[in-house]
């Protein structure tokens, strides 16, 4: 058994790192403590591996699973929700989830792909062809990701108090449509989950039935937390860091960035997502679909900001959207 791996950040703050299957390898969950009360929030994906390092960890900190009364999930994603019921069963908590959350998690139930996000696939230029099968989300995670239905639905401005703690709830949409920070602000710590990473940028992507322009939605939610005096982040990968407003800025001028890359590419010529995704993110038919199919989306996303904001046009031809520079 190896040692469990968390740290105390601040008095009764502690962060967890659980493993995680895939890269990046590790998610940060927070288990709070105040007074008489305990509260986890995130779960660390469905696996033995990461359900014995949270209970290893609660050994060492002294917090009996059945002490936890909340559960607070950042957003529905396997790594952030994907335990929730096996959690759910050792602790007896309730569980807070946003509404908007709770209905994108539906997408990870057990079927196949659906003709809606296959039309999908292919307006947009993705060659399903080159592929043996393309599993679905839910097929793809599997047995990592059993969630449960939430107790509470939290929303923008809502107060969860943990003993004398008080956690605000700050939406902050793009990553995911509900995606949630929390807020302590007599503390002045905010709990961030995938919104504002100190090393990488998370994945902002245009899916089948999902908002049309989640990049605006999110660098307009790195705008929001600035606005929020903050001394200590604790993001869900990488290390707790300062300077939130500095990150912030970071994350939207890398955006910037690589939407003036891809407003280049489509200047001579229309092209769909995924060729533009090609050459962005310099892809080839032997990369790997893990990276193929979130590279377009992402790609999606970045041409379809650049759509609202007037900088490029959609043009449909023979079933397929392409898109092209406004010279």
């Amino acid at each position: 058994m190896s040692e469990p791996k968390f740290r105390e950040v601040y008095p009764g703050v502690f962060v967890i790192h659980l493993p995680l299957p895939m890269r990046p390898t590790i998610v940060n969950v927070t288990l709070l403590h105040s007074g008489d009360e305990w509260a986890l929030v995130d779960t660390g994906v469905n696996t033995s591996d990461s359900i014995d390092a949270l209970t290893n960890a609660l050994q060492q900190i002294g917090c009996a699973p059945e002490k936890i009364g909340k559960l607070i999930s950042t957003h529905h994603h396997p790594d952030h929700f994907g335990c929730s019921k096996a959690y759910k069963d050792l602790t007896g908590a309730g569980i807070y989830l946003h509404p908007l959350e709770y209905e994108a998690s539906k997408h990870y139930a057990p079927k196949g792909r659906s003709e809606e996000a296959i039309r999908f696939f292919l307006e947009h230029g993705i060659p399903l062809h080159r592929f043996v099968k393309v599993p679905s989300p839910g097929e793809f995670w599997d047995k990592l990701y059993v969630p449960t239905a939430p107790d509470h639905f939290m929303n923008d401005g809502d107060i969860i108090r943990v003993g004398s703690f008080e956690l605000e709830v700050i939406t902050t949409p793009g990553h995911t449509p509900g995606h949630c920070v929390l807020y302590l602000r007599q503390q002045q710590l905010m709990i961030v989950g995938d919104h504002l990473l100190p090393k990488i940028t998370p994945h902002v992507g245009v899916f089948p039935g999902g908002p049309t322009n989640p990049l605006a939605d999110f660098i307009e939610s790195q705008r929001k937390v600035q606005r929020f005096d903050v001394d200590l982040v604790l993001p869900a990968h990488g290390g707790v860091y300062s300077d939130h407003r500095h990150r912030a800025n970071q994350i939207i001028q890398h955006h910037h960035y690589r939407m003036q890359e891809m407003l280049d590419t489509i200047r001579r010529q229309a092209r769909t997502a995924y060729d533009v995704a090609t050459i962005a993110f310099g892809l080839d038919s032997d990369s790997p679909i893990t990276i193929q199919f979130p590279a377009t989306f992402e790609t999606l996303a970045h041409l379809e900001y650049l759509r609202a904001a007037g900088k490029a046009v959609r043009e449909e031809h023979d079933e397929r959207s392409f898109y092209r520079a406004v010279l």
